[in-house]
């Protein structure tokens, strides 16, 4: 078979139609959804960009161990096990952070479209943009964030007429209709990620009328200085985002049924994580908190040669579950030696042989966050800067009453539960372990 991975940075499960959200126009990732299995309750271990990125390819826990950096020698990279197992490998990607984080090992052909969100800019031409709103304490750091972006934009959109994401995906066509088999095509969007600025045409789905102030880039981590009207509007430009992001995944889709390959073509399209706008107290992703609205993931899997579609699964699955899948479905073996899987391989559940894999998700942020979900509960050690949290997801799946003093017993038994993995993977793949590589 082959195998296709779309990863879409920053995308909430609960913003696509097949995640219940009954506003957000997404046909082409909820008929992908459709023709196979949606996890409702699937987390990003680390839920950062390439802390998420480095679990996915390598199937280790990283929160335990590291902090946000590049992979290291001793982690093993799943395009470098497809390469030798023969196939033909490729990537491409406008993720600002990939390339040198290490992403590009094990592919034959990796390009990075330079063009993207955040990227710095490789042009002197300064554009006329839209202005954005920013607070008394936003950083320059901040304000170029979004410089940059636009003028990437419309220096892509006057060179190649095009944008960035469509640039992007227009490679990952353009392989497709080349390739030869098998092949393992992985495409690294930067959308829907921050600057929220979808084109024009996406942005009017939702925006009905001019806001007050144009924020599509807003400054964490509280939520202090926006108005209700503020976040209504950012959800606004999130939701036109995703809308575009998802007419691009259409074409990969379209890609692939165009020539006669979709059914033999183990199709994933995943996140690294979700986006905070608020639930909590804080916009964006500073400071990682592991409430639900950022920790959990999108994942859908399609392959109709291995299982049936229209499948939508509550079980408990984690980011690093996806390479020990891949590797399972070709029985392929790794030893111990070399690697300690912290993953579980969701075959059986794919085959309909078992309902779960798991049950208990473990997520975190290095030296800043820990966290368990087990048998409905949600425990989060908060390292001190505030009061730990116990929430019932049942009673209470917006995480908002804390009810850690009520029921201590449980949340005690979760925090010995999360001390002791803790404790297992900061032996088994510490950043400690060698202290000079990468420096």
């Amino acid at each position: 078979m082959n195998i296709v991975i779309l990863m879409l940075d920053s995308l909430r499960p609960d913003f696509l139609g097949c995640g219940g959200n009954k506003e957000v126009i997404t046909p082409n990732i909820d008929k992908i959804a459709k023709e196979g299995i949606f996890f409702k309750n699937a987390y990003a271990e680390y839920p950062i960009t390439i802390p998420s990125r480095t679990a996915i390819v390598s199937g280790t826990y990283t929160f335990p161990n590291r902090p946000w950096c590049p992979l290291r020698s001793y982690d093993l990279h799943i395009a470098e096990i497809l390469k030798n197992l023969g196939y033909h490998t490729a990537c491409f990607s406008d993720t600002p952070f990939n390339k040198p984080a290490g992403m590009d090992r094990g592919f034959e052909i990796f390009e990075w479209v330079v063009y993207g969100k955040c990227h710095n800019p490789l042009h002197e031409k300064k554009y006329n943009f839209r202005q954005c709103y920013f607070p008394p304490h936003a950083s320059e750091r901040e304000k170029k964030f979004y410089e940059n972006t636009m003028n990437n934009r419309y220096y892509s959109i006057e060179i190649f007429g095009k944008s960035c994401p469509e640039l992007l995906f227009e490679k990952g066509v353009k392989y497709i209709e080349q390739a030869k088999e098998p092949f393992f095509l992985w495409i690294d969007s930067f959308e829907p990620h921050e600057p929220w600025c979808p084109p024009e045409k996406y942005e009017k789905i939702y925006q009905k009328e001019e806001p007050e102030r144009y924020i599509p880039h807003p400054v964490g981590p509280s939520i202090d200085w926006l108005t209700d009207k503020d976040i209504e509007h950012i959800l606004n430009l999130y939701k036109g985002d995703i809308t575009h992001t998802d007419e691009m995944v259409g074409r990969i889709y379209d890609a692939l049924k165009r020539k006669g390959i979709l059914d033999n073509t183990f199709f994933i399209i995943l996140s690294d994580h979700g986006e905070p706008f608020g639930e909590h107290g804080t916009i964006r992703k500073f400071g990682v908190p592991v409430y639900d609205e950022l920790a959990k993931m999108v994942l859908i899997i399609r392959y109709p040669g291995l299982f049936k579609g229209g499948v939508e699964n509550s079980s408990y699955v984690q980011n690093v579950d996806i390479l020990p899948t891949i590797l399972d479905i070709f029985g392929v073996k790794i030893e111990e030696k070399i690697i300690k899987f912290g993953g579980k391989s969701i075959l059986p559940i794919l085959k309909g042989e078992k309902e779960k894999i798991r049950d208990t998700v473990y997520i975190g942020a290095f030296c800043l966050r820990g966290g368990i979900v087990k048998d409905g509960y949600k425990f989060i050690n908060n390292y001190g800067e505030k009061e730990n949290e116990l929430y019932d997801l049942e009673k209470d799946p917006k995480e908002k009453d804390n009810i850690i003093d009520k029921n201590k017993k449980i949340a005690d038994i979760l925090s010995r539960m999360l001390w002791e993995f803790i404790s297992k993977w900061s032996e088994a793949l510490s950043w400690r372990d060698r202290p000079m590589e990468g420096r």
